[in-house]
């Protein structure tokens, strides 16, 4: 990536675009704490999803502190995220699962090349989120241990990634290359293989095919 090149223009609304997936992360997450059979479930996904919210407060105030407000900017966002959730509805509680492994992991490559030319203390904000393994890690973990003794459930699941991954990396693009965000396009379409590639050692790492 040249460095003579600036990835985001404006702070503000790629802070905003980071606090709109967290703020998607925290309810799909308190959906899923709410409809976990296991109490262990219940109380991760539930301590999960208010961090996600902590994030999305944290990410609000530094934007307001840019002069400008975090619900206005999402705007610009919304109606991408929308059409997505639409898109790609899970039918229970695994594929939920599934699609917050496969959606926040191929976002979460992306806004890393979103945030890349923020100024600070936005820069260490950011990518202090995004460094959070914590709802990756045991969403991987919890699944790994299923799809090994259920053939049927690995099957489905390997299945409703693939949709999973056709869908977002097309709805990323979009969102990436909003002009609100003032980012390159070439630098979104360069990053891809990239993003990709991340996603096969994700799916492997769960014992599934991308």
């Amino acid at each position: 990536m040249p460095d003579s090149v600036p990835l985001a223009g404006n702070d503000a609304a790629t802070l905003a675009l980071l606090a709109y997936g967290e703020l998607t992360a925290f309810e799909r997450m308190a959906t899923n704490a709410t409809t976990a059979v296991h109490m262990d479930d219940k109380v991760i996904l539930a301590r999960l999803a208010s961090q996600s919210f902590a994030n999305f407060e944290e990410l609000s105030q530094h934007i307001s502190h840019l002069g400008q407000d975090v619900i206005e900017l999402s705007r610009h966002f919304e109606p991408t995220f929308t059409v997505l959730a639409e898109r790609t509805r899970p039918r229970d509680w695994y594929e939920s699962l599934m699609k917050g492994f496969v959606f926040d992991g191929i976002m979460n490559d992306f806004y890393r090349t979103a945030v890349d030319e923020l100024r600070e203390p936005g820069y260490s904000l950011a990518v202090a989120i995004l460094d959070d393994t914590r709802a990756t890690d045991y969403v991987r973990n919890r699944l790994t241990s299923d799809v090994a003794v259920d053939t049927q459930l690995a099957s489905r699941l390997a299945l409703w990634g693939r949709k999973l991954v056709a869908e977002t990396l097309g709805r990323a693009r979009n969102l990436l290359t909003d002009p609100v965000l003032g980012i390159n396009e070439d630098l979104v379409v360069e990053a891809i293989p990239a993003v990709t590639a991340n996603h096969s050692r994700r799916m492997s790492a769960l014992g599934l095919v991308a």
